[in-house]
């Protein structure tokens, strides 16, 4: 999915890699405004254990078998994240209670957010994917799921299409290229 990272505590944005010899450098993306996107206000994100137990990874498994919830890995952060439209956000996408909006609302930075920072986490749609995850990151977890608590093949949604989270954040990710 796309970078994605918590409104509860954004982070600030990684360094880049250096650039190694011979490689072409790509031309800065502008930074999104706030008032052209609103992407934060589509989905609740909520930090979770990483799944390095069995018990941790048939949470995770659970998570996936409902409709709109998704699951995003950094390194050692991982989310839940739940598609859900705050109901503030105006069609402008702009904030209906702007002037008494939360302190969770007021601390996100535009300069922090998913859209305007490089990011090299993964996000998890299907069973199918975190498994293959865990089969390579969380092998001791992987091992004991397929003990007894591993997916069936009906569990698979077979081909998924593109959230509307992820439909969004490539369309707003656009507006900084151009």
């Amino acid at each position: 999915m796309t970078a994605k990272k918590s409104p509860t505590g954004g982070k600030p944005a990684r360094r880049p890699p250096p650039l190694r010899a011979g490689a072409i450098m790509q031309p800065a993306r502008k930074p999104v405004p706030c008032t052209t996107c609103g992407l934060c206000c589509t989905y609740v994100a909520i930090e979770i254990d990483a799944p390095s137990t069995l018990r941790r990874a048939t949470q995770l498994l659970w998570y996936l078998y409902h409709e709109g919830v998704s699951l995003y890995a950094s390194g050692d952060d991982w989310m839940v994240q739940f598609e859900s439209r705050c109901k503030n956000l105006l069609p402008d996408r702009r904030c209906g209670v702007y002037e008494t909006r939360p302190h969770l609302c007021r601390e996100y930075s535009e300069q922090d957010c998913e859209v305007n920072t490089d990011d090299d986490g993964i996000t998890f749609y299907t069973t199918e994917a975190l498994m293959a995850h865990l089969q390579v990151h969380y092998k001791r977890a992987h091992r004991e799921l397929l003990k007894g608590y591993a997916p069936p093949p009906s569990a698979a949604t077979g081909k998924r299409r593109l959230s509307l989270f992820e439909q969004r954040f490539a369309d707003v990710r656009s507006l900084g290229s151009s």
